[in-house]
């Protein structure tokens, strides 16, 4: 029976640790591993990588949609390649990547996603919001608010941009506990 899992929660909660932790098992298990991440997501590699905060890695096919996803995989196959396990790095940052994860795990892939959950602002993201009725096991990933050490469970944005979303790392975006994200005081 396939499986899908999501691995949610601010920046900074080891969502894409725990993504690669599922690569290296299924490696011992003799799996066949696909990955992929958004092209936009530039911050650790701009090659064909997923990359961790701690710089744990995989390599991985860059996308922009969840149809370049399905495509991959079908060029796959024909190539009598064998895949038993499809992971995403930030789902959110995928068009269309919800649906692509749907139609996956419905065909019997296990599929295993990292992403976060809310912007900046405190606002569900689609893609994240439509996998997860669906997911076999969520993982509520959590952080550390740098206010007050506490458990951090959304992302707080260090600049004034009010893009919806912006790619960075520390130097954008930091972990905040429910006190000190700004979104939950309004």
């Amino acid at each position: 029976m396939s499986s899908l899992i999501l691995y949610t929660g601010p920046m900074f909660s080891s969502k894409t640790t725990k993504l690669l932790m599922q690569a290296d098992k299924r490696y011992y298990q003799k799996k066949k591993v696909i990955a992929f991440k958004s092209r936009m997501d530039d911050r650790y590699s701009s090659q064909g990588e997923i990359v961790s905060h701690n710089l744990g890695k995989i390599p991985a096919f860059l996308v922009s949609t969840g149809e370049e996803i399905i495509k991959k995989i079908s060029e796959c196959l024909a190539d009598k390649k064998e895949i038993d396990c499809v992971l995403i790095d930030e789902l959110f940052l995928i068009q269309g990547g919800s649906q692509a994860c749907l139609t996956l795990f419905k065909k019997g892939y296990d599929v295993v996603v990292a992403s976060i959950d809310l912007s900046f602002e405190g606002k569900p993201f689609d893609e994240v919001k439509e996998v997860m009725p669906y997911c076999t096991r969520i993982v509520k990933c959590k952080a550390v608010c740098p206010v007050c050490g506490e458990d951090a469970r959304y992302t707080y944005r260090k600049i004034d941009d009010k893009s919806e979303i912006l790619v960075g790392a520390d130097d954008i975006y930091e972990p905040r506990c429910q006190l000190h994200f700004d979104h939950m005081r309004s």
